[in-house]
């Protein structure tokens, strides 16, 4: 049995969104975002998966209110655009997520193999982040769309 791994600071990790969310292979209550992760001391990079689970993306939208969020956000856009953004809104929401949830996973120590992480192991952080700092899921998104800072967040 292998020890576990010290704490570790995220930021000795190099963190690249590779692909999702997608639906798990017979799993249809659970999404996959896949992040390919190099730590400074390991020789090579691993694929870290992280699913999460329907229920809980639907909670952290209503905990930060992510539907009135984006129809602000887009209030001004035309209708044809609008649906698309909204679209991609909504992929980049779970994307932060589920980027949350991988930080930390770090913070607490990953060993170098690939590896998927249930998100709900962080269910208590994750809804911590959800009401006291919402900008860390948002402010990603919103970077990634070009929208306009809010002035009340």
């Amino acid at each position: 049995m292998s020890t576990p791994p010290a704490a570790t600071e995220p930021s000795q990790y190099r963190v690249t969104f590779f692909f999702g969310p997608e639906p798990v292979e017979h799993r249809p209550d659970l999404l996959r975002c896949v992040f390919n992760v190099k730590k400074r001391s390991w020789k090579g990079g691993i694929q870290v998966s992280l699913d999460i689970a329907m229920k809980h993306v639907e909670e952290a939208r209503r905990a930060i209110g992510f539907s009135t969020w984006v129809e602000h956000q887009l209030h001004k856009i035309c209708q044809e655009e609008r649906a698309e953004l909204t679209r991609r809104a909504d992929e980049l929401f779970i994307q932060s997520v589920c980027t949350c949830a991988l930080n930390l996973a770090l913070h607490g120590g990953i060993e170098q193999h690939n590896q998927v992480i249930d998100a709900a192991r962080f269910t208590d952080e994750l809804r911590q982040i959800m009401t006291e700092q919402p900008e860390q899921v948002m402010e990603r998104i919103r970077l990634e769309l070009d929208l306009e800072e809010s002035p009340d967040r």
